[in-house]
């Protein structure tokens, strides 16, 4: 990435993050899309922009064939937790989990994310190296 592309971020007075302009400037991040904006631009020009972001470049619909979403049904959690044989609450414990998310995950408001969802695969698939990994790390 080259230097005039890179934004470097600082800490305000009130812990809020900050960017540090080519100037030396500091100015407040932008969090949001401007949405309005964004919709007066002709769809050729926001195809550009999108294809000039190194960072963030489209993908041909081709390619997106090839993706596929993976995530674990509400059964599937349920299932590899009553595989332990422990409650919500023991199986949240043991493994480090927030009951809440697990109670979550299991009645269908939220679906694990990805780096969840592979722990909880290695959970079903190797508890013990789970737990002596845990208890090694405390």
């Amino acid at each position: 990435m080259s230097e005039e592309r890179m934004t470097r971020l600082v800490v305000g007075s009130r812990g809020k993050p900050r960017k540090r302009l080519a100037s030396g400037r500091i100015v407040a991040m932008r969090g949001r899309t401007d949405w309005k904006r964004l919709a007066q631009m002709a769809d050729a020009k926001i195809k550009a922009r999108a294809r000039a972001d190194r960072d963030a470049r489209p993908v041909s619909g081709t390619h997106l064939t090839e993706f596929h979403r993976v995530s674990l049904t509400p059964e599937e959690v349920r299932s590899i937790r009553r595989q332990s044989g422990l409650s919500q609450a023991a199986f949240a414990a043991r493994y480090g989990l927030n009951l809440r998310t697990l109670q979550d995950w299991e009645q269908g408001r939220v679906q694990p994310d990805g780096p969840a969802r592979a722990y909880l695969l290695v959970i079903l698939r190797e508890p013990r190296a789970v737990e002596r990994a845990l208890a090694a790390g405390r």
